[in-house]
């Protein structure tokens, strides 16, 4: 199985098992190996360690459950490299991580919100049922994702840094996505602030999954290009908060991938506002935004359960296109020439979280309508054998 950790995106080996005592009944002390993953303090229970003999072979493998030697009570499974605990049956399943990154007030908390709702009805397509895999999952997802939006109608506030107590980016979102061809699968995403890639920490251990995941999930905001936001200043509410200059960030994600080669989506967030530019003063636009037969002006995601290859090509281009219209080119050419030689496998992609600019920090009137949301995990779910 190609078991991973949810939280540090490691692998997990079969031959690896560590234990950790959640009883509440025992002392606890710090873990100095889960407090560098987090990057705060964090305190565990007793830990049993039971690594392979020396002479165990390939076939060895460690017992299924653990008892804890002060209260006696069954320990929970955790991860072996940074003692996440983790799900129940995560073993017997296979997953695929995602890291949101970019800017602030790129949209990537409010992706996270609508990507699981169609995430539900992607898997619904191939008769499976998405849930979350334990509670954490669920509470997080419901107080931080979905009450704000669906319920309140809102927006959420920005993503704390992870150096902040509060800050909810160092658990995941782990959801069990069913049976597909007899194999149990899993998606964690984990989500980095804005803060923190504009203005990155000294101390990046507690980064160190970026390099570990499946995919990342850049997330470049159109109206951080002044020429676009004095555009459309007449045409849609003015932004409440904008982020850091895109290129920066992007050099900063490259930095902290170091060797790394994860699957990178850069997705043009706020496609929306971007649409609206066929209505302004301005020839170009107008004509570039009113092609009917263009990819980033229609959504087939949600017709088929697997990745369109040729659309999605289609799109990747005409995004990239796009890019140098907006003056992105430093950061197109810092993927296809990277400084450090290393090529990564990039696409490019066009989302809308809402499907129109909020006012203030209400959602617009007309509700809630994603557009393209599923393209990038349907992309990178294509590459780990889940579509």
């Amino acid at each position: 199985m190609n078991t991973k950790c949810p939280s540090c995106f490691q692998g997990i080996s079969e031959q690896q098992a560590f234990w950790v005592c959640c009883s509440g009944r025992c002392p606890l002390e710090k873990d100095e190996v889960a407090s560098a993953y987090m990057g705060f303090e964090v305190e565990n229970g007793p830990k049993i360690h039971q690594p392979a003999p020396a002479s165990g072979g390939k076939n060895w493998r460690p017992a299924p459950t653990a008892e804890c030697t002060g209260c006696k009570e069954p320990a929970k499974d955790a991860c072996p490299n940074c003692h996440y605990v983790l799900p129940a049956d995560w073993r017997s399943g296979e997953a695929t991580c995602i890291a949101m990154n970019g800017a602030r007030a790129t949209g990537k908390s409010l992706y996270v919100a609508v990507l699981v709702k169609e995430l539900n009805y992607l898997m619904g397509l191939l008769n499976c049922t998405v849930e979350f895999a334990d509670n954490r999952s669920r509470e997080k997802y419901t107080e931080i994702y979905e009450k704000p939006l669906f319920s309140a109608r809102g927006l959420m506030h920005p993503t704390p840094s992870s150096v902040q107590a509060d800050s909810y980016t160092r658990d995941p979102v782990i959801l069990s996505l069913g049976m597909v061809n007899g194999v149990r699968r899993f998606l964690s995403i984990r989500d980095v602030a804005g803060e923190d890639m504009e203005n990155p920490p000294e101390y990046q251990r507690p980064f160190s999954f970026l390099g570990h995941a499946d995919a990342v999930f850049f997330m470049f905001d159109p109206l951080a290009v002044p020429d676009i936001r004095f555009k459309l200043q007449d045409l849609i509410p003015a932004q409440l908060l904008l982020g850091g200059d895109p290129q920066v960030v992007l050099g900063n994600l490259l930095r902290m991938l170091g060797t790394a080669t994860p699957h990178l989506a850069v997705i043009l967030s706020k496609f929306d506002a971007l649409q609206e530019m066929r209505n302004v003063d301005d020839v170009q636009w107008q004509s570039i935004m009113s092609n009917t037969g263009a990819a980033f002006l229609r959504d087939p995601s949600l017709q088929t359960p697997g990745y369109d290859q040729r659309d999605g090509e289609l799109l990747h281009e005409e995004v990239r296109s796009l890019l140098y219209k907006l003056d992105a080119k430093n950061l197109v050419m810092s993927l296809e020439n990277p400084n450090n030689g290393r090529p990564l496998d990039y696409r490019f992609f066009a989302v809308s979280a809402l499907g129109e600019s909020p006012n203030g920090q209400s959602v617009h009137a007309r509700g809630i309508a994603p557009f393209r949301c599923l393209d990038p995990a349907k992309w990178v779910l294509n590459a780990t054998g889940v579509l």
